[in-house]
């Protein structure tokens, strides 16, 4: 039987020197994104932390905002922690030709993250989609409640017709593998 002070040394999750975990609320950097690693060539002296902490140290600069649940921003990472700084979008105009497999992907990533949004895709092609949200007004429906209420109900009507309704947006990704948004706006 052991003690219950002994520390199990097959339990993941006991936490050890060899085995350091990193503090709980600490921010990673940017996913797949990494600085210049050395290669894994047998040296004959340890390196220094500071050394080993350039070698893994993510450049600073504009990265996808891992927080931004689908949407196209851009947060600024600052070599060891994310800022409070945001921006819309890639402010880069990529120049390099994309083949259509890549364009095709970028539109179907672009597309995922619109149905995240709650925008369903109205019409699709190889590089284009229309995408749209909101439902149409039923204005049959109204008209009889307007009706039926001394013309009261023709405010709220008005309301409705001038605020709801369906939005569409068009994406194009161009052959540079650009992505563009226009919105189209009510229907």
């Amino acid at each position: 039987m052991t003690d219950s002070s002994e520390v199990n040394e097959s339990d993941p999750e006991t936490p050890d020197e060899s085995n350091p975990k990193a503090p709980e609320g600490s921010a990673d950097p940017p996913a797949g994104v990494e600085g210049d690693r050395a290669p894994d060539a047998p040296t004959t002296e340890a390196p220094t932390e500071s050394a080993q902490a350039e070698a893994f140290a993510t450049p600073e600069g504009w990265y996808p905002d891992p927080n931004a649940g689908g949407a196209n921003l851009m947060r600024y990472w600052d070599g060891g922690a994310w800022t409070d700084k945001v921006k819309e979008g890639q402010t880069e105009v990529n120049t390099t030709r994309r083949t259509p497999v890549e364009r095709k992907a970028i539109l179907a990533q672009q597309l995922q993250g619109a149905a995240a949004r709650g925008l369903r895709i109205e019409s699709q092609s190889d590089f284009q989609a229309i995408l749209v949200k909101g439902q149409p007004v039923n204005n049959t429906l109204h008209a009889i409640l307007t009706i039926f209420t001394c013309l009261i109900w023709g405010i709220v009507w008005a309301v409705i017709a001038a605020t709801g309704g369906e939005k569409r947006e068009m994406i194009v990704v161009d052959e540079f593998g650009n992505v563009q948004l226009q919105r189209l706006g009510k229907a």
